[in-house]
């Protein structure tokens, strides 16, 4: 089974999703303060879980976050876990781009880059 695009339009609330399984850079950007987490990533985490079953393209996702709440943390991470267990993980790059002065997006992007072993690159802009 081929993998489709996967786009989410974003709203006050959630961010925009896009994820394209060839090769094209990836995104999660915006605010992430979703009412119900599970819901809104849940179609993210299929996508990424597939991905890294099937796909033997590299990925890379940019996040690029306003700012994003607690429970839409434990998602990032565990999206990162699922790339970073999979067995071509040498096929993901993760960039955290955050503006040059948001420090608490910057030490998010820091804390999540020394939980997970992938290629991760923090970026300011």
């Amino acid at each position: 089974m081929s993998l489709l695009e996967l786009h989410i339009i974003p709203t006050e609330e959630t961010p925009e999703v896009y994820l394209c399984p060839e090769g094209k850079p990836s995104f999660i950007a915006g605010r992430s303060l979703p009412e119900n987490a599970h819901e809104f990533y849940q179609p993210v985490l299929l996508w990424i879980r597939e991905h890294s079953k099937n796909s033997k393209t590299s990925l890379q996702l940019e996040l690029r976050f306003d700012y994003f709440n607690s429970s839409s943390g434990r998602f990032l991470f565990e999206i990162l876990s699922v790339l970073e267990h999979s067995g071509n993980r040498s096929n993901y790059t993760i960039i955290w781009s955050v503006e040059s002065d948001d420090d608490l997006m910057l030490e998010k992007g820091e804390e999540l880059k020394s939980l997970i072993d992938l290629s991760f690159q923090i970026r300011t802009v």
